[in-house]
């Protein structure tokens, strides 16, 4: 490269700047030349696009056209153009477009001549529009982020198996992927929506036992359902007339309902609400159906699991607790009577000659015996004691914050009423027997002893002719 003036340069210049075939050629290629001494340039056919004229090239005021946030870099790189610190200008900015938008150019170029001086006399380089380049960069950098927050919203949706505390997440998780002024999360039964779950509302109440008919003429609600597919409304008032506006003072305007389908069956629905008209776009609705498949997995997985522990928990002849239930809530209620030091009692009844019913009248009969005796001990209780079938037609209580000769009232008003039930197809009296203990639980105390005493108790009362209560 040269520092002085060089006839064939200008001749290089000349032979580019006035051939016009040559210039067209150039310029639709993208390349740019820049004769600084002359204050002349070629302007490729980008630059004519974005409208700006060639003669802020030369002048160096180009950069004028650039983004605010790329300005003072390019114009720093191409200061050290200028003073001679290097010959090799390369960068990627934004410039303004004629309709106000910016058009991402790859710019690459160096000095080919310089002046005595050092400055720079002929510049050649390159422009490519990277906008579309750059638009599908930054998609896809927005899809993976979204990608991330959905599946983190998931992990953390699925990471319960209660029902409510599941909906609850379900709502607050629902945000970070779709935008919404009120969300509900809506359960299909019995020929209702039933809304189990709600957010963004000024009071909660209003949401309460809050049910829509299913299926509605007109309604998107049962067109999503139905069709198994999301629908979206941006002017909820001509699309959806039968909306239901729960809030007065902020009517819906906009709105997202997509089906939660968990194992090929429809469960119900999320919906999300906007107080904004033509808020939703269709990138939400694709956001909207991939949150809810995750979604309705999650809550039937919570319902079933429900439903699961339900049924370890009631003992299913009977509808009293299980002895699973007891063995789990029994060591609580003790733990806690020794820990506060207060009194605990136990009662360990048995129906009397329980096997003879079975022989004489049949199981299903004695199943129906077994099953009214439990009604009529659990009906005798207090809502804090605690019953459930111990083994066969054993029955177990406990009383707590009850001393042994209240326990044993308890316990004896009940055996009355075991005695004077009526059963259908039984031609004889039904009858319990009872062991009761009790104490204020201390160190060496367990709850193992006590069940001992309340057997050895009911022994007893067997031994001494049974239908009675005997205190351990």
């Amino acid at each position: 490269m040269g520092r002085n003036k060089s006839p064939k340069i200008e001749k290089l210049i000349n032979l580019i700047l006035e051939n016009d075939s040559l210039k067209h050629l150039l310029s639709r290629l993208g390349i740019f030349i820049v004769d600084y001494h002359g204050r002349r340039s070629l302007t490729n056919e980008i630059w004519k696009d974005l409208g700006h004229p060639g003669e802020h090239t030369y002048d160096r005021t180009w950069t004028q056209f650039l983004h605010p946030e790329d300005r003072k870099r390019v114009e720093a790189n191409l200061q050290d153009l200028v003073q001679g610190k290097t010959d090799f200008f390369r960068e990627v900015y934004r410039v303004e477009d004629p309709a106000g938008g910016w058009r991402w150019i790859s710019n690459r170029g160096g000095v080919i001549h310089r002046d005595e001086n050092g400055a720079p006399w002929f510049f050649i380089g390159t422009d490519e529009d990277m906008t579309r380049i750059k638009e599908a960069q930054e998609e896809a950098s927005h899809r993976a982020r979204e990608a991330g927050t959905l599946n983190a919203t998931i992990e953390v949706i699925t990471s319960s198996l209660d029902l409510d505390e599941t909906v609850k997440r379900v709502l607050e998780q629902a945000r970070r992927v779709v935008p919404y002024d009120r969300a509900t999360v809506q359960i299909l039964h019995d020929g209702h929506l039933q809304i189990i779950g709600g957010q963004g509302f000024s009071d909660p109440k209003l949401f309460d036992n809050l049910r829509f008919s299913y299926p509605e003429e007109g309604s998107l609600t049962t067109r999503a359902i139905q069709e198994r597919r999301p629908w979206m409304s941006n002017d909820v008032r001509k699309d959806f007339p039968k909306f239901i506006q729960v809030e007065d003072s902020m009517p819906t305007r906009s709105w997202i309902g997509v089906p939660l389908i968990a194992h090929g069956d429809v469960i119900g629905l999320i919906s999300f609400d906007a107080n904004q008209k033509a808020f939703y776009t269709h990138r939400h609705l694709e956001l909207a159906r991939a949150f809810a498949g995750p979604v309705a997995i999650a809550m039937e997985n919570a319902r079933l699991h429900g439903e699961t522990y339900k049924l370890a928990m009631v003992d299913a002849l009977t509808g009293i607790g299980s002895r699973h239930a007891f063995d789990l809530n029994s060591r609580f209620l003790f733990e806690k009577s020794r820990r506060e030091e207060r009194e605990l009692s136990l009662a360990l009844l048995d129906l009397d000659r329980f096997k003879e019913v079975n022989d004489d009248f049949g199981h299903q009969v004695g199943d129906v015996v077994l099953q009214d005796v439990c009604r009529t001990c659990e009906s005798g209780l207090r809502a804090t004691d605690m019953i459930a079938r111990y083994g066969g037609e054993e029955i177990i209580i406990l009383f707590p914050d009850t001393n042994v000769k209240t326990a044993a009232d308890i316990a004896e008003r009940i055996r009355a009423s075991v005695a004077d039930l009526k059963i259908p197809g039984v031609d004889r009296s039904v009858t319990v027997s009872a062991g009761i203990t009790g104490s204020r639980p201390d160190r060496h105390a367990s709850l193992a002893e006590m069940i001992r005493e309340a057997d050895a108790a009911l022994y007893k009362a067997k031994a001494q002719g049974r239908n009675r209560i005997v205190v351990y």
